[in-house]
This record gives structure tokens, sequence and C-alpha cells, in this order.
């Protein structure tokens, strides 16, 4: 009977890899403020529309809610949604670098120095110590980077890397995103487990000093990472683990100001949430229940082990029509 179990949950499990990041996700104070500064600061635009869906009241758990958003299109066709709840009470908050659930979009740029001053022009803060780049060790090399916040104290990662030929012209010529985590293990488990995203890393802690300037973090601080690709368009996504530092779990709600998510397009909708539901991962969206979002789409927000919401879902084509 154990063994039947195991192979059952193995067969549920494997219904739940993930097909495709859809996107990024970042709620604002002010929708309009913020897509300025992202243009003014880093060249990319977007245009603000409402999105008069019903079904968005169910998905968010926020009767009587109202949204204004705009899907930013990023190099590499990754995909950054700024969205605008109105209508019920928000809760703006913002985390430390080192609080796990705090979130980062990590922008390649040609000219660090170039774009740091436009941020700084723009007010926003510089969560480096020094308040200035910093030489680090990533993938590729060595290389200067510095972290931001944008108007709505979301973090902003800058890092200085030549772009590869034939790579359109503008400030920003690659993505990736970057998340703080609580705990590996748990994160590992959710998403390889229950995603399918394949994290690696080591079990090791680091006292890198560099990082910890970038980060703002205090000397004593260690850290460890997990890194993967999340496929779709692919896109590389990386969390932290901190310990030797206060830390404070943000969980904010998916309309609050600040509050991070990833939209994730899996295989199989209701076999991934019948898993999560049974490991005991917190449902958001209203009476747990999956939402029929219209046009084949049906999708729903859980929260993550690190506090961070995120929007699962299901494409199908419609009846009599094809899928997007």
């Amino acid at each position: 009977m154990k063994k039947l179990l195991t192979l059952m949950l193995a067969a549920v499990a494997a219904t739940a890899q993930t097909k495709s990041l859809s996107h990024a996700i970042h709620a604002v104070d002010d929708l309009d403020t913020t897509l300025a500064f992202y243009k003014n600061v880093f060249g990319l635009a977007g245009n603000a529309q409402d999105f008069a869906n019903p079904a968005v009241p169910l998905l968010t758990n926020a009767p009587g809610v109202t949204l204004r958003l705009s899907m930013m299109s990023l190099p590499g066709n990754m995909r950054f949604e700024l969205t605008h709840f109105k209508g019920v009470e928000r809760k703006p908050a913002q985390a430390k670098y080192t609080d796990p659930g705090a979130a980062s979009i990590v922008f390649y740029v040609r000219d660090i120095d170039g774009a740091l001053a436009g941020a700084k022009k723009a007010n926003a803060p510089i969560v480096t110590t020094g308040a200035a780049p910093v030489e680090i060790t990533t993938a590729n090399g060595k290389a200067r980077s510095v972290i931001l916040r944008d108007p709505d104290g979301f973090f902003v990662q800058l890092v200085q890397e030549d772009a590869p030929a034939g790579t359109p012209a503008g400030i920003v010529h690659r993505v990736s995103l970057a998340y703080t985590m609580e705990s590996a293990d748990a994160t590992r488990s959710f998403y390889t487990g229950k995603l399918g995203i394949e994290l690696t890393g080591s079990a090791v802690y680091s006292r890198d000093a560099a990082m910890l300037q970038l980060y703002g973090a205090p000397a004593r601080t260690e850290f460890r990472k997990l890194t993967g690709v999340i496929p779709g368009p692919p896109a590389t996504v990386e969390f932290t683990e901190f310990r030797g530092v206060p830390r404070t779990k943000l969980v904010m709600r998916v309309r609050d100001p600040g509050a991070p998510a990833l939209c994730i397009q899996v295989n199989e909708l209701a076999p991934a949430i019948a898993q999560m539901k049974a490991a005991g991962v917190p449902i958001i969206s209203a009476k747990g229940e999956i939402v029929d979002f219209g046009g084949g789409t049906h999708t729903i927000f859980v929260q993550d082990p690190n506090g961070m919401n995120l929007e699962i879902f299901e494409r199908n084509a419609p009846a009599g029509g094809k899928g997007k």
C-alpha cells in the first residue's frame, strides 16, 4: 500500500510540471508613477489599461476590487506586470533584502553608471552600502552591480554586462529574477517537488564581502543560494537564504503595494493544486477554489514557503476555437 501511494503521488507530481513562466508581478501604489520610473530611468515602456475581468475579486480573494495594470515587455521575451488594485483597503510594505519574501528584478545593463545616475535623479533609494556599484563574481565572471528600490520599494538590481552581438539597443539588454527565501530545503521542495522547476545550489554558506555590500547586509551575515531556469521564454531565477541577521518574512496580500508574485502556467492545474493542498500549501483565492478566468483559462493564487504569492494557471482551447 505504501509503495502504491508513493507511485500515485509521483504520478500527481508529474502532472504538475511547469509549462512556462507567464510573467513576474509587482503590485504598485500608483501605476502611472511606477510606469514613469521604469520608462524614465531604464527606457522600459508600458501601457496602462483597466482590466475588467469579473473573476479578479475571486482570484485575489478581495470582494469589490478593481484592477488597472500594465504588462511590460522586457528583453528576452520576459514580461513584468505592474498591478494597481482599487476599491479596497491596501497596506503597503517593504522588506529588507535579507527578509524572506523580498523580490528583485535584475537588469543587465550596458552602462551601470548612467543607469544609476538616472535612478538617483528619480530619487530611488540605493540599498547597496556606499550607494555605488561594487565588483562581484557572477556566472560570467567579474561584474559591477548595485541594488536600488523603485517607487514601491521593490528591489531592482543592476549588473553591468556586455550585450551579445545583435542585441537590440537599449539600457537593459537582459533580465532575470531574484528572491529571498526562508529555507533552501522548503523552497527546493516546493518549486522542484511540486512544480518541476529544478533548483540547485551548495549547502555551504558564504560570507562574500562584496555580495554583502551589494545587499546592504551586515558583515556578520552569511548566505547560500539556489538557482534554476523556469521554462517558457526561459527565465533564470535565483533564491538566496540568509542567516546571522534578523529576518522578518514578508507576507502580503495580492493587492498590497509592494507585493511581488510569479505567474506560472502548468500542464494540469487540478492535480497540481490537489497536491499542494495535501501538503498544506496556503491557498489565497476565494474558498480555496480554482477560478474560471474565461477563454479556457483556469487559475488560482497560492503562497510559496517564503510568503510570496504565486498565480498558477492552466490554459486550454475554448470550445469551438483555439487557445492562445
